[in-house]
């Protein structure tokens, strides 16, 4: 690492905006193309490469890096990649799992005892990430919607609503970090309801 990243990581670890923006800038392009490469697919690379800034400014005190800024990224990202990948895997067994169980429910009848676990989980995660969102900054909400739900690049968001890429990047960021917050806990209630259904 020369002299120029280890003052950057410095100033980033002491709170500086101004250094995480730079790191920003330079590099979040070239690691959602290269995250693209691995998932193939350009909304979760998005996701992935806004996340591990979401990571680094929120573990910015704890950050140690012994080679350059830019290995260190695209290391970060390769295996936030791998776990996007892993857990993707994962989530396809638990949709399996689901998609069995509902077919099993509609073979048999149970009357008023019927329990359609696939239909309350899908309602409990709709029903948080709509409460997220509608509770997101109007601007916000707005960019995030574009995004996610009218499937707009970053450019095309920035030129239609006549912003900065770099701050349609920063509100979808933002956006993302809430939802990750607030799913976290049902996330986990939900896949200890499941496996209590497996016993």
């Amino acid at each position: 690492m020369n002299t120029i990243e280890k003052n950057i990581l410095k100033e980033l670890k002491y709170g500086s905006k101004k250094a995480f923006e730079y790191v920003f800038k330079t590099h979040y392009d070239a690691l959602c193309r290269y995250a693209r490469e691995i998932l193939r697919d350009e909304h979760q690379a998005e996701d992935v490469v806004t996340n591990l800034f979401v990571i680094i400014w929120d573990d910015r005190k704890k950050i140690d890096i012994h080679t350059s800024i830019r290995s260190y990224l695209y290391r970060s990202t390769y295996h936030a990649c791998l776990n996007t990948l892993r857990k993707k895997k994962s989530e396809n067994k638990y949709r399996d799992f689901f998609l069995h169980h509902t077919e099993f429910e509609k073979s048999h009848d149970y009357g008023s005892l019927s329990f359609p676990l696939s239909g309350i989980i899908e309602k409990e995660l709709n029903g948080e990430i709509d409460k997220v969102i509608n509770d997101l900054p109007p601007r916000c909400r707005k960019i995030f919607l574009m995004s996610r739900y009218d499937e707009l690049s970053h450019q095309e968001i920035a030129e239609k609503l006549d912003l900065s890429v770099n701050t349609v990047k920063c509100q979808v960021m933002n956006a993302l970090k809430r939802i990750q917050i607030a799913l976290k806990d049902i996330i986990i209630f939900i896949m200890g309801f499941a496996l209590t259904r497996l016993m």
